[in-house]
């Protein structure tokens, strides 16, 4: 039962001029009463109410014309275009069974050289950008720098980034047949597969706008802690990790046993890279991937690769509170002639939190 405090002109309010508490709107001067006492939230004979039990009893009451919002702000963008063009069969295997030290131009989760051949179209996704900024495994690594004489840009130069692909296999009746990951090499060396000086450079540079300055990631985790500049990739790789595996046994044969044995020393398979979690928004310079097939056949793919980079902070900006939003639900296909009660709910509206900020005593729906 709503006791009514939201209700400014309620009569069980004890409605007291606060003397602080004014403010000028449009240069027009408002008295608001807040922080009044009824008498469901402070029973008469109760006197003795400080300040902070006043609160606690029945909070501020009112809705602000205003209201401060925590959000991400884009402060410069821009976008450049790439195209590799790959030799299908120089693809490698990353589950072929054997140890391999090769970190690109390979297909894994199942796909194989044969599927890329046969398949009339090819959807692409890209989940992840290596950019090479941490723990460079040659001379030839990515970095950002301030721009000359502008400590207020960040001139970002790239290298060797390896761009990892989520693949549908598409046959010509439209149809998925098959579904892997691809991992392929943009902005490498003039001596390596894909180099093309104008269309998949040796390396590219951007100016970018960092007035609060950029990300940075450790690169040395122990002893004298390095911490180098980032760009973070907003892509599609989650958090969610096997926690209970099985595990290839001692001498990696294939037989499986589960992590708590402790009769064997369980060794993780044979793998190439580490996929850390990338699919949400940070401060600093961040990127987004899109690509497309450009031209395939059964022995070449060219793939073109968009890159947009956004320089991101959290601000805190005012916005008027004009109330909540409803997402739409769906509708159910197949109907039954069944009634009761779950029935009645998962056809209903969807529930929502229908709770004003600073407003109290009100009852949500989803009660």
């Amino acid at each position: 039962m709503s006791c009514g405090c939201n209700n400014i002109n309620n009569n069980f309010l004890n409605n007291r001029l606060d003397t602080n508490n004014i403010n000028t709107i449009n240069g027009e001067t408002k008295h608001f009463t807040t922080g009044g006492i009824c008498n469901m939230c402070n029973p008469q004979g109760y006197t003795t109410v400080s300040p902070i039990e006043e609160a606690g009893f029945c909070p501020p009451i009112g809705e602000p014309q205003i209201l401060t919002l925590m959000a991400p702000a884009v402060f410069d963008e821009s976008g450049v275009n790439l195209c590799r063009v790959i030799r299908i069969g120089e693809l490698a295997n990353a589950c072929a069974g054997s140890q391999m030290s090769r970190t690109t131009d390979l297909l894994f989760d199942g796909l194989t050289v044969l599927d890329l051949q046969n398949a009339t179209h090819l959807q692409l996704q890209v989940v992840d950008i290596d950019f090479n900024f941490v723990c460079p495994k040659s001379a030839r690594y990515s970095d950002i720098r301030p721009a000359k004489n502008n400590p207020n840009l960040s001139r970002v130069t790239l290298r060797d980034i390896d761009v990892t692909f989520a693949i549908k296999v598409i046959d010509k009746n439209c149809r998925v047949c098959k579904e892997g990951m691809m991992t392929l090499r943009y902005l490498p060396g003039e001596h390596c597969p894909g180099y093309d000086e104008k269309t998949n450079p040796k390396n590219i540079a951007v100016d970018l706008y960092t007035p609060y300055g950029v990300a940075f990631a450790v690169e040395n985790p122990s002893g004298c802690n390095k911490l180098v500049p980032i760009v973070n990739y907003i892509g599609y790789v989650g958090a969610d990790t096997c926690q209970n595996c099985y595990n290839l046994d001692n001498n990696n044969n294939g037989g499986i046993m589960p992590l708590e044995d402790p009769a064997l020393t369980p060794v993780m398979p044979p793998a190439y890279k580490v996929f850390e979690p990338n699919n949400s928004l940070s401060q600093g310079i961040s990127a987004q991937g899109l690509a497309k097939v450009i031209s395939a056949d059964s022995e070449y793919i060219a793939i073109g690769l968009t890159l947009y980079f956004k320089v991101v902070y959290f601000v805190q900006y005012k916005f008027n509170h004009e109330g909540l939003c409803v997402p739409p639900k769906f509708t159910t296909v197949a109907t039954s002639s069944e009634n009761s009660s779950c029935k009645a709910f998962v056809e209903g509206d969807l529930l929502e939190q229908s709770i004003l900020p600073l407003s109290v005593c009100v009852e949500p729906k989803s009660y």
